[in-house]
């Protein structure tokens, strides 16, 4: 009888885990966007204030400035030092952008006049070509050259309707970024007493398992988030120095959009400067799309070299573990799967070596043994018995002796 009440102990407290999980990620998926939407100034201002902490002790211990002055100075400098950084981007890629939508008819008709000439060498020197092979060849090409002059319009429409949408949302960027001052010098301010009610601060049980989760997820997030940033700022930097050293087009607007896809996981500047370096190819300009082409290569492998030390560093889990989390991120949430992907397979194998899942596993253990010996084949009666059968052959002998 008390077996049995033990292993239905095991079977409603595995029951009661699964709902638990089920229900959390259900308003994880409700929650997490709206309070993103609603409180993202003051939960961006968390991770800033943070990084401002070193300079605050620095100021009230070297300089003997009061914390909440030390707060004001900082805060003030790293509001102009980040809107003077946008602005500096913003006035490049504004610029160069303007400058591509007006020059894309060009643009549009040198790629067509690339794609048709290299059509026609090719056509040339091949041989033994049919006259019907040749027309399908032909009418493909057209068909392509026909979406890239449709597409052309679209494109420019739609980059200059961004840059309205840019215009117009500056009032409520001003108001935003306000916001977000104010909440990073008040949080600055009082980081010690807020610290203590974040996860790992002093209010929390450091040794339950729902803290060592949340510590574990929390760093992880920020160490994911740091690589991607290393990453997309070496893209960005390298970008912009060696297209503007060779002569390229637009080198802030690729090199920032190259930094933006740089951050999205298994997508990467490479897949933009391959495109442009095919263009360059069709476009009659091999040596730009040569060194188009020998840029996403050292980039690519400057990554390799570097993301395997960083990633482990930052997040604990080997490059293979990243890659599965990484996949199965994308197949159950797309691109945002990607980025939680990582994250969410650093936890599982830090609560995996914490010994987190002991107690349900040894729950799991209870029940499969339980229906084991529940499900498991009678066992067969034992076989009777002759009176004058003995062991180990005696009723034999006895039977030759008689």
């Amino acid at each position: 009888m008390t077996a049995m009440s033990e292993e239905r102990k095991a079977g409603e407290r595995l029951l009661f885990r699964c709902g638990a999980i089920l229900l959390g990620g259900w308003l994880a998926y409700i929650l997490i966007p709206w309070l993103w939407d609603k409180l993202s100034p003051f939960v961006l201002a968390i991770p800033l204030a943070a990084m401002l902490q070193p300079l605050i002790r620095f100021l009230e211990k070297k300089l003997k400035i009061k914390r909440p002055l030390a707060s004001v100075v900082l805060v003030l400098l790293t509001v102009v030092l980040g809107v003077g950084i946008l602005v500096y981007f913003l006035t490049f890629a504004i610029g160069q952008t303007t400058e591509l939508v007006n020059n894309s008819g060009e643009i549009i008709k040198g790629t067509v006049a690339g794609i048709k000439g290299l059509t026609d060498s090719i056509l040339e020197s091949a041989v033994n070509v049919s006259p019907e092979s040749e027309r399908w060849v032909r009418e493909a090409i057209n068909g392509v050259v026909k979406e890239i002059t449709d597409y052309g319009p679209v494109l420019a429409q739609s980059v200059l309707a961004w840059l309205l949408n840019l215009a117009t949302g500056a009032p409520y960027m001003v108001i935003y970024i306000s916001f977000l001052a104010m909440a990073l010098y008040f949080i600055s301010k009082d980081y010690g007493a807020i610290r203590a009610y974040l996860p790992g601060g002093a209010r929390h049980r450091q040794d339950s398992a729902s803290a060592q989760l949340t510590n574990k997820a929390v760093r992880s997030l920020i160490g994911y988030l740091r690589v991607q940033g290393i990453f997309a700022a070496m893209v960005l930097v390298v970008s912009w120095i060696y297209l503007s050293c060779f002569g390229h087009p637009y080198p802030a607007v690729l090199s920032i959009a190259a930094a933006i896809m740089e951050m999205i996981p298994m997508v990467g500047s490479g897949l933009l400067y391959i495109v442009l370096g095919i263009l360059h190819f069709i476009g009659g300009n091999p040596a730009q799309g040569w060194q188009v082409l020998a840029l996403t290569l050292g980039l690519q492998l400057l990554r390799r070299l570097l993301e395997p030390k960083l990633m482990s560093d930052s997040m604990s889990i080997t490059p293979l573990q990243s890659l599965v989390g990484m996949f199965v991120g994308l197949r159950a949430g797309g691109i945002l799967g990607l980025i939680g992907g990582p994250v969410a397979m650093a936890v599982l194998v830090g609560a995996i070596r914490g010994r987190i899942f002991e107690s349900i596993r040894k729950d799991l253990h209870t029940v499969i043994a339980y229906f084991r010996r529940r499900w498991a084949p009678a066992p067969e009666p034992p076989a009777e018995r002759h009176p004058n059968c003995q062991p180990d052959g005696k009723a034999d002998e006895k039977a030759d002796e008689n």
